[in-house]
């Protein structure tokens, strides 16, 4: 399918933008701060994550002599407005402040305020980094796109007992593995919980993180990988609301018709988006929406 006109147009307009800003920095004396930045990770809370596997692709935040500037999270791109004072980096995207730091070639800038703190190294740094360690063979199994539904049961308080749809994204960190979870009410922005997972090689657990709200402690979930089906099922007990929950997830693509556990939406947009060939949707409701 083709893109909108406008889509195009915006393209052209970031390039004429990428043109000018390195036309004013051709101009008068270089800030030497100004350069590229490559984002070597993602600090969200205590997890630490590879910033391409978050984002999709690359990050990386272009400055530009005058206090202009890029940013680019995978496949999207924004201008921005900066300057630095005593080390510290005040950097505004669309009118919203991100707090940051900037000494010896390093960037950690709190994107838009949220406690989501990228990383950034100058170009020339960045490529002297090693090759990040490879992740144990039962992480690396789990990595990837899910899709499947959670259920919640013996429930007091203003939630149903029923059960609804849900997608996940299981990301490698430096301690293990980050398992982000959303429903048809959320988003992968906007998530319903994001689970620490470890694992030995034969077993996984969860080692903190938060869902529903609650903050997760280290053993408080029972987490489970077999026959290429992620589990996890719990109870949560937070703002007079309590229930037992299930979670149960396959890889992205994977056929259900094996089994009498189908998600609720299966069939209705799940094997369509599957039999067109494209990706796991990063918010349910655009494909209802459709």
């Amino acid at each position: 399918m083709k893109p909108p006109v406008n889509q195009w147009r915006r393209a052209a307009a970031w390039l004429f933008a990428a043109l000018l800003f390195l036309a004013l920095g051709a101009c008068g004396e270089q800030d030497p701060n100004a350069g590229v930045y490559l984002c070597t990770e993602v600090t969200v809370g205590e997890d630490t994550v590879r910033p391409e596997k978050l984002y999709n692709g690359e990050v990386r935040l272009t400055l530009v002599t005058g206090g202009r500037g890029v940013l680019r999270l995978g496949e999207y791109e924004g201008e921005l407005r900066w300057r630095v004072e005593d080390g510290a980096l005040r950097v505004e995207i669309n009118g919203t402040a991100c707090p940051g730091t900037l000494a010896d070639g390093e960037i950690r800038l709190d994107l838009l305020g949220e406690g989501v703190v990228l990383t950034l190294l100058r170009e020339d740094l960045a490529a002297a980094l090693p090759t990040p360690t490879a992740q144990p063979a039962l992480l690396t199994g789990i990595a990837g796109d899910w899709y499947g539904w959670w259920q919640i049961e013996n429930a007091e308080g203003a939630m149903p007992e029923t059960w609804y749809d849900c997608c996940a994204s299981c990301v490698p960190t430096e301690d293990g593995a980050l398992l982000t979870l959303w429903d048809e009410m959320g988003s992968r922005a906007e998530p319903m919980g994001a689970l620490a997972l470890t694992g030995d090689g034969e077993a996984l657990s969860a080692s903190g993180g938060w869902f529903w709200f609650e903050t997760v402690e280290e053993g408080a979930l029972t987490v489970s990988f077999a026959d290429g089906v992620l589990t996890v099922s719990g109870r949560h007990d937070a703002e007079g609301e309590r229930f037992a929950f299930r979670i149960l997830l396959r890889p992205w693509g994977a056929d259900w018709t094996d089994t009498d556990e189908t998600p609720y939406s299966y069939r209705f947009w799940y094997r369509p988006l599957i039999e067109a060939g494209e990706a796991m949707p990063d918010r349910i409701q655009q494909v209802l929406e459709r």
